[in-house]
C-alpha cells in the first residue's frame, strides 16, 4: 500500500500519536505544524490524502482547504479529511461545502480515523 498521507496539525502530541497509529497500518505519514508548511508540502509531495486541522496558528483550516481546491490539475482533487475540536454541526457543514471529503470531530477514536481514511481513499480511487 504505502500511500502517503499529509497531516496538517499544530498539536504535535496528537500528530505523533496519529502518525504512529497510521504507520502501523501501512501508511507513510508526514506532518506539517502549520498551514503554510502544509500547503508547501501539498505542492512538493502530492499526498494521497490530507488530514487537516481546522484551527491552525497561521491560517484557518477552511482557507487551507479552499487553497488546495484552487490548485492546478490533480492536486485540486487531493482528498481532504478535516479534524476539529469544534463540534458545531455548522462547522461540519461549512467544511464539507468548502470541499472537504470527510470530517471527524476531536476527540476521535483512532480506528474511526483509519476507517474514514480508507473510505475516502476508496471513493477517490473509484472516481479517478
Amino acid at each position: 500500500m504505502n500511500q502517503h498521507l499529509l497531516m496538517i496539525e499544530d498539536d504535535t502530541r496528537l500528530a505523533d500519536m496519529v502518525i504512529a497509529y497510521l504507520g502501523q497500518s501501512g501508511y507513510h505519514v508526514t506532518h506539517a505544524g502549520d498551514a503554510q508548511t502544509g500547503l508547501a508540502s501539498v505542492h512538493g509531495t502530492a499526498p494521497d490524502l490530507v488530514i487537516l486541522d481546522l484551527m491552525l496558528p497561521d491560517m484557518d483550516g477552511l482557507e487551507v482547504c479552499r487553497r488546495i481546491r484552487a490548485l492546478p490539475g490533480a492536486l485540486a482533487r487531493t482528498p481532504v479529511l478535516m479534524l476539529t475540536a469544534k463540534g458545531d454541526p455548522m462547522d461540519r457543514i461549512i467544511g464539507l461545502e468548502m470541499g472537504a471529503d470527510d470530517y471527524l470531530p476531536k476527540p476521535f477514536e483512532p480506528r474511526e480515523l483509519l476507517a474514514r481514511i480508507r473510505a475516502v481513499l476508496r471513493r477517490h480511487g473509484e472516481g479517478v
